[in-house]
């Protein structure tokens, strides 16, 4: 009888506490952060002004770039699997939209002030 008992429950996935950490999960927002500040800028200036959607994309660009970090710190408890890649594909986009972010806002404070 217990046999049957113990036969009838699956047995645990190896992989999924590892799916459901914290460093997969950072590693995913990083790179997933980009992309939403993509879609705000395409689908969002029917809805806010401009000023409210850049502030709203600097701070995903930010929350990304920590995400990244975060994740790269949780690679000596998960390993390198599943977190390195996406974490430095969503530092290098995250990095690549905040540079684009700051020259553009030297050039219009440069403008602005002559």
């Amino acid at each position: 009888m217990n046999d049957q008992n113990q036969s009838s429950q699956p047995a645990p996935s190896p992989d999924k506490p590892r799916a459901t950490a914290s460093a997969y999960q950072a590693a995913k927002g990083s790179w997933i952060a980009p992309l939403v500040v993509f879609a705000l800028f395409v689908f969002g200036h029917q809805i806010a002004a401009p000023v409210i959607l850049e502030l709203i994309a600097l701070v995903l660009i930010v929350a990304g770039i920590g995400l990244g970090i975060a994740a790269l710190f949780g690679i000596r408890k998960y390993g390198k699997t599943g977190i390195l890649a996406p974490a430095l594909v969503g530092l290098i986009m995250n990095g690549l939209l905040l540079f684009i972010f700051i020259t553009n806002f030297l050039a219009a404070r440069a403008k602005h002030t002559e």
